[in-house]
Order: structure tokens, then sequence, then C-alpha cells
């Protein structure tokens, strides 16, 4: 072969290539989570099939005072899939999806998704209910169906796969249970407190918790009530919010701290990148050796 022919075949080659790989690079789902909380459980259920990009997913930034970007609408106008929490905690993806195209788009909310489980304070922190987000990882499986129904069987597999990785959790919970039973917890903001219902435990002083959420500021008599039972060590362990950082919070776990009331911090969006379950067992694990350190140090006869 003449070395013109040689050189036109591979040109002929690398166009095949190249075009072969533009159709693979194109197959993928493009999927985008309002929180990387639902952002690890899309790729769980979309494995290689899906890209996912998680819009808030950063610990650092605090998901109520979030600000969309112009990288933020271009991710939403190029989405097959969008899934975000719902009930106003990310009340700033819905004027974004009005705005951008999107005919067909699937939009997928937590807060429809488990509807039925949502607490009757409309609390908006869905994602730390275990159950209300297998319901709405049933969703976007099923959604991913929709979009590509040649990987149907691996969607299937993969809910079936998340489903089981939520095992470990609720195993999680049943051991703070059983190390630590009928306790009464209190929090600087509701973020916990599906988690806290699923323990079984009393919460106590909502008020100042809800009227603290969304850098909303509590009355001054909310928060003498609230001080003067930290005070009194008249609950058990107080958790906060790790994304929220004022005085009013830093007091709070100070003054938690000071009365020898084990605190413990938590977060709206999973820390160093782990997958749903690992977050959850993580604080879980946390919660359980606070309450330990703090029976060994009002006991310490009991624990040589």
């Amino acid at each position: 072969m003449s070395l013109s022919r040689r050189l036109l075949s591979s040109l002929v080659a690398l166009s095949v290539i190249s075009v072969a790989g533009i159709g693979s690079a194109q197959a993928a789902i493009h999927a985008v989570a309002a929180e990387s909380s639902y952002g690890s459980m899309v790729e769980s259920i979309g494995g290689d099939h899906v890209d996912v990009v998680s819009l808030l997913d950063s610990p650092d930034v605090n998901p109520h005072a979030f600000r969309a970007d112009p990288k933020i609408v271009r991710n939403l106008e190029q989405a097959d899939l969008v899934v975000l929490n719902g009930l106003g905690f990310d009340g700033w993806m819905e004027p974004l999806l009005k705005s951008t195209d999107g005919a067909e788009r699937q939009v997928i909310r937590a807060s429809e998704a488990g509807s039925h489980m949502i607490m009757a304070d409309k609390n908006p922190h869905l994602f730390y209910s275990p159950q209300i987000m297998l319901a709405t990882a049933s969703r976007v499986a099923s959604a991913l169906e929709t979009i590509d129904p040649d990987n149907a069987d691996d969607y299937r597999d993969n809910l079936a796969a998340f489903q089981q990785s939520l095992l470990p959790v609720y195993g999680a919970v049943q051991q703070v249970i059983a190390d630590h039973p009928n306790l009464s917890i209190t929090a600087t903001v509701p973020v916990y407190s599906y988690m806290i219902a699923l323990l079984g435990y009393e919460n106590r002083y909502h008020d100042i918790q809800f009227a603290s959420m969304d850098n909303h500021q509590p009355s001054a008599q909310q928060v003498a009530i609230f001080t003067d039972a930290l005070k009194q060590h008249q609950v058990d362990l107080l958790i906060y919010n790790l994304q929220v950082n004022n005085r009013l919070t830093q007091n709070q776990v100070s003054t938690a701290k000071e009365a020898g009331i084990p605190t413990v911090g938590v977060s709206a969006i999973p820390l160093h990148g782990e997958d749903y379950a690992q977050w959850q067992i993580e604080q879980l694990d946390a919660i359980d050796q606070a309450l330990n350190q703090a029976d060994q140090d009002a006991n310490p006869e009991n624990h040589g």
C-alpha cells in the first residue's frame, strides 16, 4: 500500500474513532442535583450511564443563603434529569427551572416522592429521612428507565443495591437506641429532626429551632428560655448545624458544653465526599460516641 493510501486509511480510522467517542459521550444522561446528598444517590442509581452535577456540594455553604450563577443555568438547560429537595429548602431552584428550557427534562422533588412522610411542621430537611430518600431514589430509577430504557435492568439493580446500602443506617440507629434509650434532645436549628424522630427521642424547644432557621432571629424570650434549659441540663444532647456559623449558635454550643451536655455537629451536605449512607452512619456514630463520653464523665467509677 502506498504512503498516501496508508495515510488516508489512518485518517478514516481516526475519524471513525472520533465519531464513536463523541457518540458515547453524548449517550451519557446529564443529571443535576440541587444538593450533593441527592447527587450521591443519583450516582448510585445511575452508575456509569449518568453524569451528575451537584450544585450545592460544599459543607461550608449555608444552603439557605445559596445563590445561583450562569454556570448553574447552563447545567440546568443541558439536564435530562433534575433532582431537588423541595419544600422551600432549595427554593432558589424553582425560578431557575421555570426560566430554563427543559421541555424534555425530568424533574423529581423529594417533597413529592415522600409527601406522605413529611412531618406535620413541614420540616424541609427531608434528606435526613432514609425512608424519603428511598422513595426519591425509586422515582429516580423510574425516570432513568424512561430516559434510557436500554439500561433499565441496571437502574433496577442499582436501586436494589441502594436499598441494601441503607440497612447499616438503620443498624446504626438501633445501636444508638440500645446504648442510650429514652433521651430528650434539642437543636440549634431543626436540621436533624427526621433522624431524631427515627431514634424515637423527644425533640424539645421547636419554637427557637424554627425561629433560628433561614437566618431568622428568635425572640429574646425564646433565647432566654433555651439558654436556661441548657444551663439546667434539661436535655441530654444538643445537635447543631455545622453550616450555620453565627454568634447565637456559638453561644448555645458553649452554654451546653459548660453545662456538661454533649454536643454534636451535623450538616445538610455530606462532608468530605461521603455517599449518603456513609454520611448518615458517621453522624450517628458521632452521637453514640458523644453520649458514651458524657456517661463516662458523669460516672467515672463505672468505667474503670
